[in-house]
């Protein structure tokens, strides 16, 4: 009677066993598997096409901004009072690329300089003696800070 009982018992335990086993296989067959990987694909894809978009918008508004201030430069360019400053211009150096960023944070540097120097109420003649340029440069600079 012993013997039939432990036997009764290892078989339920085989069958129990045997059910688990081929559940968890059947739950990781290889449709189930690639299923899940094009799920992760798909999600893969709809991220890359946002930060695509985000990309491509900060591009277009980057691209209307310099455009914008393209126009304002060729506008200030055109104004008579300026127009020997057109003329008289410093090149930007072409030797390295160091120079000529260089050259670019000094003239930033410059248009900082003369916007801090206007907002504390000194004149064109001040300005241009303060930072060593000349008047219609500083007048191109006030031009540049107004728009």
């Amino acid at each position: 009677m012993n013997l039939i009982l432990v036997i009764l018992i290892n078989i339920i335990l085989i069958f129990i066993i045997f059910v688990v086993l081929n559940h968890k296989i059947k739950k990781s067959s290889a449709p189930k598997v690639l299923e899940t990987y094009a799920r992760e694909v798909d999600n893969l894809i709809v991220e890359l096409n946002e930060a695509l978009d985000n990309a491509v918008n900060l591009s277009e508004d980057r691209i209307k901004e310099l455009k914008r201030c393209i126009r304002k430069a060729e506008r200030l360019l055109k104004d008579p009072k300026l127009e020997k400053l057109a003329t008289t211009t410093k090149k930007m150096p072409e030797d390295s690329k160091e120079e000529k960023e260089t050259a670019v944070e000094d003239n930033r540097n410059l248009i900082d300089k003369a916007r801090h120097l206007f907002s504390m109420g000194h004149t064109k003649e001040d300005v241009a003696k303060h930072l060593n340029i000349s008047k219609p440069e500083v007048e191109f600079l006030k031009a540049l800070n107004k728009e």
